[in-house]
């Protein structure tokens, strides 16, 4: 198996997916807390609940079509978990990190893992539109 088939443009879409909603729970919750609707003493679980669905929502989207599940999934945890890492550190807020960091560790890679366990779905089935007007005219006549 090659790296291109790893890492392509739909895992990269799924880690820039999973920041996205991340970004947008953290605003939440600090919207929600400016509001006294959430106290401080749940920030940590509402950032791990954030991270999860942020997980999950981003290897479901990269698994889309993909030959490789455990491939993806591994990639994009690691990712996903490198893209944590550095954001904490980079915003000098890796004391708060430690103290939620097995938390956070623990949702971003259940949140790959269930993304992988559950099925797809089943795929819609098309009818064309050249078949329901044969079938028409057949009732016609």
């Amino acid at each position: 198996m090659r790296i291109g088939t790893w890492i392509n443009k739909r895992v990269g879409l799924g880690l820039l997916l999973s920041v996205l909603l991340c970004v947008a729970g953290a605003a939440l919750g600090a919207l929600l807390e400016s509001k006294e609707l959430l106290q401080e003493s749940q920030e940590g679980v509402w950032m791990c609940v954030t991270w999860a669905v942020a997980a999950f929502a981003g290897c479901r989207f990269s698994l889309q079509n993909a030959e490789g599940r455990l491939a993806h999934i591994a990639v994009q945890g690691a990712l996903l978990y490198l893209a944590v890492w550095c954001g904490a550190l980079a915003a000098g807020t890796d004391m708060q990190f430690r103290t939620n960091g097995w938390y956070i560790t623990a949702c971003i890679w259940g949140g790959a893992v269930v993304s992988a366990i559950l099925p797809e779905g089943k795929k819609k089935k098309r009818r064309s539109r050249a078949a329901g007007k044969h079938r028409s005219r057949k009732g016609r006549q």
